[in-house]
């Protein structure tokens, strides 16, 4: 709805990620088109020239230079302490970006060798807050489970819960689905926050439209629970939406409500007997797609399926990215349930 497209309108998803809106390229190379974008006209940069960048106080090239060091890229071998020490002159600069990563580099983060700086939860935390301010939702997510982890010393444990929702609601405002959900729950618990289960809606309808499938499950459940034939709908779309961002209880819940529908529509009379195979068949392939995503009941419910309602294939064009049949009943085609 609008309230929603206008909260979302606020995301950046540059920060919202810690940069990466294409995790199969490395963040420095992101990093090195920015630079490379903001300096229009240039030839290509070499390393060399970008450690010169930022020691001018280019906070850009202190970004880019640190990341190439901390992942090992473009022409750096990879040095985390190196990386620490360039990054903290792009954080110092105001970079928001610089401050995330060197809050990772503090927080745990080792390299190709299993090297790394020593952890130091206090040091992460700080970087993280400093990437918040700027915006980097990612940032505001990290420091919000270090305080809820109780890594943060010195920080009043009266308050932790109220700031633990208040960051968590700040990564969701600056495009992180997963903080959307942290938020909405703590919403719904009433922990830190007054209670609000119109309040965790939206939270949770925000992580959904972020892509986080966790978020759409949460959604369509609040929705079921009122009771109304336009929620039902609603939480269907959802449903649908959760499993198709891997959400395996989305999945579950939508293959529930077509096994409820089939029947419903088949004991009133309102639907013939293909309308109903129809949906049966479809709420077969959402318990595999629950199984495959590692949901015993939906392996369960799976493999006591009738055989011919496996076979049946009912997806679009679009669905066949993601949704799976069996076109032929044999061990090699069914999932294998999760070990207990």
């Amino acid at each position: 709805d609008e309230m929603l497209a206008a909260f979302l309108a606020k995301a950046q998803c540059f920060g919202a990620s810690g940069m990466n809106t294409d995790p199969s390229r490395p963040n420095s190379m992101h990093a090195l088109d920015e630079l490379a974008h903001r300096r229009a006209g240039e030839e290509s940069i070499t390393p060399a020239e970008i450690r010169k960048l930022c020691d001018g106080g280019d906070a850009s090239a202190c970004l880019t230079a640190g990341l190439m060091l901390m992942e090992g890229t473009g022409g750096f071998s990879q040095n985390p302490h190196a990386a620490a020490d360039v990054l903290r002159k792009g954080c110092a600069a105001k970079n928001a970006n610089a401050c995330f990563f060197l809050g990772r580099l503090h927080d745990g983060f080792v390299g190709s060798d299993g090297r790394g700086l020593p952890r130091n939860s206090s040091e992460a935390g700080k970087h993280f807050r400093d990437s918040c301010s700027g915006k980097v939702g990612e940032g505001c997510y990290n420091f919000a489970q270090l305080l809820d982890q109780g890594r943060m010393v010195g920080e009043p444990a009266a308050k932790k819960d109220k700031r633990v929702a208040k960051f968590f609601a700040l990564a969701c405002s600056h495009g992180v689905g997963k903080g959307c959900v942290n938020a909405g729950v703590m919403q719904l618990d009433g922990s830190g926050v007054r209670a609000d289960a119109a309040g965790a809606l939206r939270s949770f309808q925000a992580a959904c439209m972020l892509g986080e499938g966790s978020g759409c499950g949460f959604a369509g459940n609040l929705l079921l629970q009122n009771g109304k034939p336009e929620d039902s709908s609603h939480a269907a779309e959802l449903f649908y939406a959760g499993c198709r961002f891997g959400n395996g209880k989305s999945c579950m819940a939508q293959a529930r409500m077509l096994s409820k529908a089939a029947a419903e529509a088949v004991e009133t009379g309102t639907a013939t007997g293909e309308h109903a195979l129809h949906a049966k068949a479809r709420a077969v392939m959402f318990y595999r797609r629950a199984c495959e995503l590692g949901d015993a009941d939906g392996c369960k419910r799976f493999f006591a399926s009738k055989d011919g309602l496996k076979m049946i294939d009912t997806r679009s064009e679009a669905e066949k990215d993601w949704l799976n049949v069996t076109p032929e009943v044999d061990a090699a085609e069914i999932p294998r349930a999760p070990k207990p």
